[in-house]
């Protein structure tokens, strides 16, 4: 459903490569996630299904996504059955989300979705890819990787090098270089645990509001601290495990550390807010 969403909003349409073996969300995933949250009156996941759908390749068998496109429309519907009931043996839905949970309608659309995305989209691993250039592009904080526990203070995913370097195994000898962006100070969505938080003009006059996070239902207020760089140089380390990495530090107009993050690191490349 989200790449419905942002593909329609490009100006450029772009190719869109898939791999076979990514997992894949259903409405039923993010529901529950939301749900459960909603329900533990908790703000800490974008609520869109990720640790649910982690959970749930675990736990019953799952379709790849391509055998799920080519099955005959009954075997889809009866697939997609298949997870909300899995769900509904450990979740109790609201009577305020029945409606869309018991909807055929909702089914029909994410029908439509999935046959959007693959009539959008080529399948290919990435050996396949004639390229001389790759990108990867990691979200998150270093201090949010994934643990194995779904707790307020993490996120299902290796924020690091890891999933580029496991992807990277076929193309041995190859140049790789890590960059790590921060901002001078640190931020975080969620109910979590965070070092040093204080309000945003307590850790510098000149930090605007980011009016790109504004609160939401899912992951509660944006928050601000003070950011030890001898701490996150320890973590770039730890995660870059010798890999060759650059440091890319962004709104600096905001908060000047530029000295003290070359005190600590080889090489720092400095930008003005925002990044572009």
């Amino acid at each position: 459903m989200q790449f419905v969403k942002e593909y329609e909003s490009l100006m450029v349409k772009p190719q869109v490569y898939r791999d076979r073996r990514c997992r894949w969300t259903t409405p039923y995933d993010s529901m529950a996630n939301l749900i459960v949250e909603q329900q533990r009156k908790r703000h800490c996941s974008c609520c869109m299904g990720i640790w649910n759908t982690i959970k749930r390749y675990d736990e019953m068998p799952a379709l790849p996504f391509d055998v799920f496109l080519t099955s005959p429309p009954e075997n889809q519907v009866a697939y997609l059955r298949s997870i909300k009931e899995y769900y509904e043996k450990g979740l109790d839905v609201p009577t305020s989300w029945r409606d869309v949970w018991d909807s055929p309608v909702l089914v029909e659309h994410f029908l439509w979705d999935c046959a959007f995305m693959a009539a959008h989209t080529t399948v290919c691993e990435l050996s396949q890819l004639d390229h001389d250039e790759f990108i990867f592009e990691n979200g998150q904080g270093l201090l949010l990787c994934d643990t194995g526990e779904d707790i307020p203070d993490t996120t299902p995913s290796h924020t690091g090098a890891r999933y580029a370097l496991e992807l990277l195994k076929d193309f041995p000898g190859v140049e790789l270089t890590a960059h790590y962006v921060t901002r001078p100070y640190l931020t975080r969505h969620g109910d979590g645990m965070m070092e040093d938080e204080s309000e945003r003009r307590g850790v510098s006059s000149s930090i605007m509001e980011d009016r790109t996070n504004h609160y939401n239902e899912g992951q509660g207020e944006f928050r601000y601290g003070a950011l030890d760089i001898e701490s996150l140089r320890d973590r770039i380390l730890d995660d870059a495990q010798g890999l060759r990495f650059e440091l890319e530090v962004t709104h600096c107009d905001e908060m000047d550390r530029v000295s003290e993050f070359k005190k600590w690191f080889d090489i720092v490349n400095t930008y003005d807010s925002p990044l572009v």
